[in-house]
């Protein structure tokens, strides 16, 4: 019992986060495993009762602990035990979180950057082997080589690996490691265009903007960067990515059909369908909301009773869009829980300002990718918003250095 006491359980903490970072692009499996040692560690650390004033004078561990506690509290009066127990488990991931903010030595913040983007490097040779046909992996095709994640999310990743890489070529002074930026940049936002993630590719758009206008001191140079870069990468984007070609001429169809035709069948304008839904569902539960589940609450009769095909809608499990789907679920304590997320992952208050920098690039990509998925209750985009948001939560905390011996 001496040597569990005397054990500094957040050395050990840090060492398998930077893992756990260098997991999530390549494994679920390893990640998966990471989780149940970290949060083992994190149990035996104890300490509750500083972790628990650390974590209530905090809105991301708030939002979160809310989020996960009232989702509990809602089976009293919303649907089956057994599913919404089932449907709570996933907030598993989570828990992380609160181990970031705690527990996590932030002198290895850069550890656990550089151990991400190695794993994207990793992932993007795998998507480029497949792309050439030089393996097969799985299922995944040439015109699709997402290797370890479905496509939206590999792309949002990407994306914001890209901005991480944009930052670093910006500030690097060695000249050697310019370079390699450089080179990693033009790799990375090629990969991004040959997939067919094409929720990335816009998020891409908008953090090339922000990254130059927080780094560039004159604005007019700064938009003349971004423009410049961006008609560049989309002018050989449509000249050379077939995939990206075909992917841009069916997203413009979808919308096309969509406003010329009301048809709502594709991609593009199935999500804009089920968020109207959402809404109109809302509007009837505000104040419980519809309660846990893996199917939305009586979607074929709302999608006929506004114009939509209810019975193909029906087939969709949630609304494609996470903030929507948790203001439906718990009612206007959803809604307070959406507010207090996006305003917590928009507000951290970080002093270094490349750290500072990217927790924006962050909170952009994830916001825009939640308007397309539901993004907190899917394995990869969740261990996404665990790594980062944890990560740059824990950036904020005021007092330095590690908080437990």
């Amino acid at each position: 019992m001496k040597l569990l006491q005397n054990t500094d359980y957040s050395k050990y903490i840090t060492y398998l986060l930077i893992a756990y970072a260098f997991s999530f692009p390549l494994s679920k499996a390893a990640t998966n495993i990471l989780e149940v040692l970290i949060l083992v560690l994190w149990v035996l650390e104890a300490h509750w009762k500083e972790k628990f004033l650390l974590y209530k004078n905090n809105i991301f561990t708030f939002s979160i602990a809310l989020l996960i506690g009232f989702s509990l509290i809602s089976i009293l009066w919303h649907g089956n035990l057994e599913v919404s127990l089932r449907y709570i488990f996933k907030y598993r991931h989570f828990f992380l979180i609160f181990v970031f903010y705690s527990s996590f030595d932030r002198r290895f913040t850069n550890h656990i950057i550089g151990a991400f983007i190695l794993a994207m490097f990793i992932s993007e040779l795998f998507s480029y082997a497949i792309f050439f046909e030089l393996i097969h992996y799985k299922d995944r095709l040439p015109s699709d080589p997402s290797p370890f994640m479905f496509h939206t999310t590999y792309s949002t990743v990407l994306a914001f690996t890209v901005s991480i890489l944009l930052i670093k070529l910006l500030i690097e002074k060695n000249s050697k490691y310019k370079i390699f930026y450089a080179l990693f940049f033009i790799t990375a936002t090629t990969n991004l265009f040959i997939n067919g993630g094409r929720t990335g590719q816009i998020i891409f758009i908008i953090l090339i903007f922000i990254t130059f206008f927080s780094y560039v001191k004159h604005k007019f140079k700064a938009a003349l960067f971004s423009v410049a870069i961006l008609f560049i990468t989309f002018f050989l984007a449509f000249s050379f990515s077939t995939n990206f070609q075909n992917r841009s001429k069916q997203l413009y169809n979808d919308f096309d059909n969509m406003i010329t035709k009301d048809e709502y069948s594709q991609s593009g304008a199935i999500k804009v369908a089920l968020t109207t839904l959402g809404f109109y569902t809302y509007k009837d539960h505000p104040l419980l909301g519809t309660g846990l589940s893996y199917r939305m609450k009586d979607i074929e009769q709302y999608a006929d009773k506004h114009g939509f095909d209810g019975k193909f809608l029906k087939t969709f499990s949630d609304y494609h869009n996470s903030f929507v789907t948790i203001s439906v679920q718990l009612g206007i304590i959803g809604v307070l829980i959406s507010i207090l997320i996006v305003y917590s992952l928009l507000t951290f208050k970080i002093d270094n300002k490349e750290y500072k920098t990217m927790s924006i690039l962050f909170a952009v990509s994830f916001l825009l990718f939640s308007l397309t998925q539901n993004t907190l209750h899917t394995m990869n985009p969740m261990v996404f918003f665990t790594l980062f948001g944890g990560l740059f939560n824990a950036l904020s905390r005021h007092k330095t250095g590690i908080i437990f011996h």
